[in-house]
C-alpha cells in the first residue's frame, strides 16, 4: 500500500524534528546573580558574594568569614518575532483561499520567563582557609517560548480566518526545566592566592512541541503531524575548578573552567496526525488511541533525546581597584597588617570602584546535531483509523533514530563593567556593557534555537541596610541582536519521501528579529 510505505519514516521524522536546549550566548546568555547582571556578566575576578558559584567557585575565599546566603531571580522577557519569506501555497485540498498572499508574522508568546539561584557560602564557624558553598540554580537561559498554532489572516474572499501557522514546522512550544545542584568548596592558600572546585548534579526536563509533513511538495496540511516531546535526564553531571589571584592591590586576576556532560533525555512522545481536522476526518492522538496489541509488548511511542552540552566554559577576568587609603598611605606602600585588614575587608567597604574586563570561550562547535530514538507504536489516521507504524521495527537500517544537524560555532564573548561605592559601601552602582559572537551560522538560524551576535548594556544598584547584613539589589541587562534576513537557509521540513534535497522546502527563509530584556532582583543575608 502505498501510504503505508510513505507515512512509517515520515512519523518517524515528525517524532525527532526537534530537541530543544536553552537559549542565547551559547547555550546561555551568561549571566547570573542580580549583581552580575548591573556588571553586565563581569563578574569572574569580583566573585565577593554566593553568586560566584556560577562564574568561579574561588571567589568564595574571597567572601568574609561568616555565613552568607543568597536568593536572586532574573525575570526574562525575549522578544523573538519570524516572518517567513514567500508566498503562502497549501497544497492539497482546502478552503483557505490564501494563495499568493504573505506569510504573517509571528511572535513569541512566551512572557517573562523566571529563573530563581539560590546559594549559600559559609566557613562553617571554622577558623581555617577553607569556604563551602551549596546552590540550586540554572544555566542563564530562556527556558520557555510559546508560538501559535493558528494565526489569522484575510483571505481573497474578504474574510478573517484562522490558517496553519508558518513557523509550525520549527517551533510551537517549548518548556525546558534545568536545574544544577551545586557543591562547592575553596582554599585560600595564600592572603592573595585562592582555589576552587565545585560538582554540579543537574537534571532536566524537557516538554516541546512542533509539526511537519508526511507527503506532498509543501505546507499540505491534511499531511501535518503534531508531535509532543515530554523527556527527562535526572543526572547531566558537570564540574568546575577556579583560581583568584592578586598581584598587587590594585589588580585582581581570575580564571574558570566548567567541564559538562551531554544530555540523554527519556520519556513519551504523543502524536496528533492532521492536527488541524481538514477533510472532515477527526486528529488521531497516540494517548487516546485504543488498538495497541498490549499482550505482545505494543507500547504508546517512547522517545530518547540526546544532545552535547558545551565541553568546555572558560572564563578570564581581569580587575582594577581603587582602595580606599587613608591620605597617609595613599600612593605609597602599606603596612603589611594594615594592607591585610583592607584587604580582608568586602569589595564595597575598601573600594572606592573598580572596573573589570572578563572574555569567556564556549566550546558549543561539539553541538553538531541533536540525536533522537522513537520506539514504540504510532497511529496514522488519514481514513484509516486502524493504520499504525513501528518506527523501531519498520526501519532496521536506523533503528528508528534520525541526526538532526545544526552545525553551532564556538562563541567568545566580551564583558566589561564594574561598581561604584557610595556613603562608605551603602550604597553601589553597577554598570557593564558586552558583546558576544554567533552560536548558530546565518543559513541554520531558526525559532528552535535563536542565538546570535548581542550586543548588551547594563546597569543596577545595590543598597546595604544595618540590620543582619542584608542587601538588596536591583539590576537590568539588555541585549541588542541585528536582524537577520535569510535567503539562502538550509533548514528544511523533514520528510521521507525519497526526494532530492532542493525539492524540499525549505523552512527558515524570511527575517528574524531577537532582543532580551532580563530584570533582576535580589537579598542578600549575612550571619
Amino acid at each position: 500500500m502505498h501510504r503505508r510505505e510513505i507515512l512509517p519514516g515520515f512519523v518517524l521524522a515528525v517524532l525527532l524534528a526537534r530537541p530543544v536546549p536553552a537559549r542565547p550566548g551559547g547555550f546561555e546568555y551568561g549571566v547570573n546573580g542580580a549583581e552580575a547582571v548591573g556588571r553586565a556578566g563581569a563578574f569572574t575576578a569580583r566573585g565577593a558574594n554566593p553568586s560566584t558559584l556560577y562564574y568561579n567557585p574561588a571567589g568564595m575565599g574571597r567572601i568574609e568569614p561568616g555565613t552568607h546566603l543568597l536568593l536572586d531571580a532574573n525575570l526574562v522577557l525575549r522578544t523573538l518575532e519570524f516572518r517567513r519569506a514567500g508566498e503562502m501555497d497549501f497544497v492539497g485540498p482546502n478552503n483557505y483561499r490564501v494563495d499568493g498572499l504573505r506569510y504573517p508574522r509571528v511572535r513569541d508568546e512566551g512572557g517573562v520567563f523566571p529563573a530563581p539561584f539560590f546559594a549559600l557560602v559559609t566557613d562553617l564557624g571554622l577558623d581555617t582557609d577553607f569556604q563551602f558553598g551549596f546552590g540550586a540554580f540554572g544555566p542563564a537561559a530562556v527556558g520557555r517560548a510559546s508560538f501559535p498554532s493558528q494565526v489569522w489572516v484575510v483571505n481573497h474572499d474578504d474574510q478573517r480566518i484562522p490558517i496553519p501557522a508558518p513557523q509550525r514546522y520549527d517551533l510551537l512550544f517549548m518548556d525546558v526545566l534545568f536545574v544544577w545542584p551545586t557543591l562547592a568548596a575553596s582554599w585560600r592558600i595564600l592572603d592573595d592566592l585562592v582555589v576552587g572546585a565545585a560538582f554540579q548534579s543537574g537534571f532536566v526536563h524537557i516538554v516541546f512541541q512542533n509539526s511537519t509533513v508526511a507527503f506532498g511538495n509543501g505546507d499540505d496540511v491534511v499531511a501535518d503531524i503534531r508531535a509532543n516531546l515530554d523527556v527527562w535526564d535526572p543526572f547531566v553531571p558537570a564540574g568546575m575548578l577556579g583560581v583568584w589571584y592578586r598581584p598587587c592591590r590594585f589588580l585582581e586576576l581570575a580564571v574558570s573552567a566548567r567541564i559538562s556532560d551531554g544530555i540523554g533525555a527519556d520519556g513519551e512522545v504523543v502524536t496528533i496526525s492532521n492536527p488541524y481536522g481538514v477533510r472532515g476526518q477527526e486528529p488521531i492522538s497516540s494517548a487516546e488511541w485504543s488498538d495497541y496489541d498490549t499482550e505482545n509488548g505494543e507500547h504508546p511511542p517512547a522517545a530518547r533525546l540526546s544532545f552535547p552540552w558545551p565541553l568546555l566554559v572558560l572564563r578570564t577576568g581581569v580587575r582594577f581597584l581603587w582602595p580606599r587609603d587613608t591620605a597617609a598611605v595613599a600612593g605609597g606602600d602599606l603596612d603589611a597588617q594594615v594592607a591585610w585588614r583592607l584587604a580582608a575587608l568586602p569589595p564595597h567597604e575598601r573600594e572606592w570602584f573598580d572596573v573589570e574586563l572578563d572574555v569567556t570561550y564556549e566550546m558549543n562547535s561539539v553541538v553538531d546535531s541533536f540525536r533522537t530514538k522513537i520506539d514504540g507504536v504510532v497511529p496514522l489516521g488519514y481514513g484509516a483509523p486502524n493504520v499504525a507504524v513501528r518506527p523501531d521495527r519498520e526501519h532496521p537500517e536506523n533503528a528508528g533514530v534520525l541526526e538532526l544537524p545544526h552545525h553551532w560555532q564556538d562563541t567568545v564573548a566580551v564583558r566589561l563593567g564594574g561598581d561604584v561605592n557610595l556613603l562608605e559601601g551603602a550604597v553601589s552602582l553597577h554598570w557593564g556593557g558586552s558583546f558576544e559572537t554567533s552560536t548558530v551560522p546565518e543559513d541554520y538560524t531558526r525559532l528552535d534555537y535563536a542565538q546570535w551576535m548581542t550586543f548588551g548594556v547594563a546597569g543596577g544598584v545595590t543598597v546595604r541596610l544595618p540590620w543582619y547584613g542584608i542587601d538588596v539589589t536591583a539590576a537590568y541587562l539588555h541585549y541588542f541582536s541585528p536582524d537577520r534576513e535569510i535567503t539562502d537557509g538550509k533548514v528544511r521540513m523533514l520528510s521521507a519521501l525519497p526526494r532530492e534535497e532542493q525539492q524540499i522546502p525549505v523552512i527558515n527563509d524570511g527575517k528574524f528579529k531577537m532582543a532580551l530584556d532580563i530584570f533582576s532582583v535580589g537579598l542578600a543575608a549575612r550571619f
